[in-house]
């Protein structure tokens, strides 16, 4: 099947099937990853896409091909276990693949979940691990309450600063339902280059209050995202949460943290990001039962609730992309077919022909 126009804009949709091929013809032949790693990293980028999350989907196999060829990512690397106890363990990524070492230590944290009713585990040397909702929808599919987050290169100021301090760090977590998909809620507490780089494409211009230019000045100049810096979402309140990822990863997992971290451009040393995440085995706490039906309950009162115009109605976290999952998997992945060819021409640049 070969991508189709989209009649009603300029786009074109690409089969589900189609760009699986092209994730695993990149991680699989190109970069020589192992079965279990390219089958990680399909699963979660395409996952990304097909329910609307464009800026971390396929639109980055480049940015992958390229930490591979600096030696950031290191696709046959394992991860070594440090230490353990009953609920908790520590991983030492090598340079992983971030898609593959964040699935296993989720895996772990579920796992341990189920015997304890809590289970967590942290990712040290980690590296770029896409959409990290994927691990908490892993841990909600397993029935459990899932949460998760992501430190990484300080590009992020303050409120009040000239320069970058920490990274975009997102948040995850999902809200198991035994008979619907998940409730899920992920958030980038910095605001996303992938996101504003889009968004200076549609608009010539990046949105009041999202960057510095390179002396720490406010700019709305897409050109500033290379040289400048980013903001944290809603100030403070960004800046708050992104210094409890970066607690709960770097942190707990003894990893840099913080300016300690190398900035993208610094490609002679490891990537040095770091992984949280945790599962919570209702059972352990008020039953299943209560618990799935507390959230069943929570759903009905959103849904129910008036929104204020009725064309909007008030959704619940992640409801809009398991809509557009739905639509996505039966038409195909939408593409803008000027960014879709400059994907594959710049995947052909770095050597891979999907």
């Amino acid at each position: 099947m070969t991508p189709g126009p989209d009649k009603l804009n300029s786009t074109i949709r690409i089969p589900v099937d189609e760009a699986r091929r092209i994730c695993e013809a990149v991680f699989g032949e190109t970069m020589g990853a192992p079965g279990k790693v390219t089958e990680a990293a399909t699963d979660v980028l395409v996952d990304a896409d097909v329910r609307g999350i464009a800026s971390h989907g396929i639109s980055v196999l480049p940015y992958y091909l390229n930490k591979w060829q600096q030696g950031q990512i290191v696709p046959t690397a394992e991860l070594e276990l440090i230490s353990e106890t009953a609920t908790t363990r520590v991983f030492a990524g090598h340079r992983s693949v971030g898609h593959y070492s964040s699935r296993r230590a989720m895996d772990t944290a579920i796992e341990k979940a189920r015997s304890a009713g809590l289970g967590s585990a942290v990712v040290r040397n980690s590296t770029h691990n896409g959409a990290i909702s994927a691990y908490t929808i892993q841990a909600a599919r397993a029935g459990l309450l899932g949460i998760a987050a992501t430190a990484c290169a300080p590009h992020v100021a303050p409120p009040g600063g000239r320069e970058g301090l920490h990274g975009t760090n997102p948040f995850s977590y999902a809200l198991p339902r035994p008979d619907s998909d998940p409730l899920v809620f992920d958030l980038s507490t910095g605001h996303s280059s992938a996101k504003l780089k889009n968004k200076a494409d549609d608009d010539g211009r990046l949105p009041e209050g999202t960057a510095l230019d390179a002396q720490g000045n406010p700019t709305t100049d897409p050109a500033d995202l290379k040289g400048g810096w980013i903001l944290p979402v809603a100030g403070h309140v960004g800046f708050g949460l992104a210094l409890l990822v970066d607690g709960l990863t770097a942190a707990l997992a003894d990893s840099p943290i913080g300016r300690e971290i190398p900035l993208v451009h610094e490609t002679d040393g490891p990537y040095h990001g770091s992984f949280f995440c945790l599962a919570i085995d209702p059972a352990a706490f008020g039953g299943t039962e209560a618990f799935s039906a507390r959230i069943e309950s929570l759903v009905d009162q959103i849904q129910e609730h008036p929104p204020r115009d009725p064309a909007n109605p008030v959704r619940w976290p992640g409801q809009r992309g398991w809509t557009t999952a739905v639509e996505n998997r039966q038409l195909g992945i939408p593409f803008d077919s000027n960014r879709w060819s400059d994907l594959l021409e710049e995947l052909e640049r770095f050597g891979a022909s999907p």
